[in-house]
């Protein structure tokens, strides 16, 4: 007590292991259901869809909202599917995977909307567009090894523990990529090579990354490693490229824990080359460790010439691609416009969009090395005036120093592909202030499915 005021102790509305009956609300943007307990304390809970009636356990509070998990489902949404994977949803990596495809469809379209809404913003979302097959999609994989009862296994970790979910089957994998991670771990765990462990902080191997080319069918295998060299390098070498055929490129990355989150840029090749190949809307690409490559390339294609009708580029346009990786996005409108200028932070993506200018004999595009928006500003200066400006950022959105330089620039459309709702419409609300409309419809397209994650095409046209 201060001076006659009393401390006001924080009353949760829920108790660690209550059990409720409750009926579904909403998913949130990352999958997880949601039901609200009071207006402003929701719980979360996996594997639950809108309108279902289950009861529940609540597994974790905090003062602003919990978790639980359901014990039974009491009505079952019309819009479930049981895909007798529940593993994925342990994981976290598949959270849709029993909800019908046409309703994860529905889902991505309303949350789009939703986001919007909550920003203010009135607008028109087009139907998600789908993909025909939605399963064994993904072109590259990264998954972690531990060794769990005397086994070296490969998985993922159980939603927020250290407990490896064993896997062979992630459902969202090109199939020749689950088998590849099998007889690679099976050769590691023959030479006993030890795995990081979170919890020690100690072992060799940390992730077997995998990619496979869609169309090339070019297999790349990468251990990551938290040592410079395996024991029994050379026989472990030796056998994972006798017992995979396909196999193009084999590589070590040395990626300590304590001081890269995934890959680091230390690659070391095993065995044959450096990088493998695939097709892109008919362009050759050379995709490394490192290279940002979109992982569903079947949608990608669509993803891509979908962006470009939606931009109306015109033959004498003069098109900036930001963020633009290896090149993706410019080379394949390069045919369509006048000129295509890039600009990418990472010194390997910016070689790799160079050779592949070399590659597929596009001489109208050019990439530069720099940060965006500081290369922005200086195109500004420049009084460079591009009829189309390209962004596709990582899930963090764009910088508002971007922002503000690319309508400095005044370009007449602003096509953002975005793979995070979430910041599309935050960024929305400045580009709108700074004297731009959204032209059309915002168009989904499902490059993740059985996700909870969805890619967009938004146009901004300057008023």
């Amino acid at each position: 007590m201060y001076e006659g005021r009393t401390i006001a102790r924080t009353i949760l509305p829920v108790k660690l292991g209550q059990e409720i009956m409750a009926v579904v609300d909403d998913i949130r943007i990352d999958g997880m259901g949601i039901v609200h307990v009071t207006e402003h304390y929701p719980l979360y809970i996996a594997d639950a869809i809108p309108n279902e009636k289950i009861r529940l356990c609540v597994t974790q509070v905090d003062k602003f909202s919990g978790y639980a998990k359901v014990i039974e489902r009491i009505v079952s949404s019309d819009a479930r599917q049981n895909n007798h994977r529940q593993y994925l949803i342990e994981a976290g990596t598949a959270p849709l995977v029993n909800l019908k495809y046409e309703a994860q469809l529905v889902l991505k379209q309303k949350q789009i909307q939703k986001l919007f809404a909550k920003q203010g913003l009135t607008v028109t979302v087009a139907p998600t567009v789908g993909m025909r097959k939605p399963t064994y999609y993904r072109n590259k994989t990264i998954v972690p090894v531990k060794w769990q009862n005397e086994k070296l296994t490969s998985g993922f970790y159980r939603r927020g523990s250290h407990e490896l979910v064993p896997m062979t089957d992630y459902f969202v994998n090109d199939q020749a990529i689950d088998q590849a991670i099998v007889i690679v771990r099976d050769i590691l765990e023959k030479y006993q090579i030890s795995a990081f462990d979170p919890d020690t902080q100690q072992g060799a191997i940390r992730y077997i990354m995998v990619r496979r080319g869609y169309y090339s069918h070019e297999l790349m295998v990468v251990l990551v490693s938290d040592v410079p060299t395996l024991p029994n390098e050379s026989e472990i070498v030796n056998e994972i490229h006798t017992q995979l055929p396909e196999l193009k490129s084999l590589r070590l990355n040395y990626s300590p824990k304590r001081e890269y989150v995934l890959l680091s840029p230390n690659n070391r090749t095993l065995w044959g080359e450096d990088a493998i190949h695939d097709t892109l809307l008919g362009y050759d690409f050379i995709i490394g460790p490192n290279s940002f490559y979109q992982v569903n390339p079947q949608m990608t294609e669509i993803l891509y010439d979908l962006a470009a009708q939606k931009a109306e580029l015109q033959a004498n346009d003069i098109v900036i691609d930001a963020y633009s990786g290896i090149g993706t996005i410019g080379i394949s409108v390069a045919n369509r416009v006048k000129k295509v200028i890039g600009v990418e932070v990472v010194p390997g993506a910016v070689a790799d969009a160079q050779l592949n200018l070399v590659n597929n004999q596009i001489t109208n595009a050019t990439y530069i090395l720099a940060d965006a928006p500081e290369q922005f500003k200086r195109w500004q200066q420049e009084r460079l005036k591009p009829d189309v400006v390209f962004v596709d950022p990582p899930r963090r959105g764009l910088t508002a120093e971007l922002i503000e330089a690319t309508v400095d620039m005044g370009p007449n459309r602003f096509v953002y592909i975005s793979c995070n709702p979430v910041t599309l419409a935050r960024d929305a609300v400045e580009i709108i202030r700074r004297g731009y409309h959204i032209d059309g419809s915002i168009l989904p397209v499902d490059q993740f499915p059985q996700t909870s994650h969805v890619e967009s095409i938004t146009v901004f046209r300057k008023d």
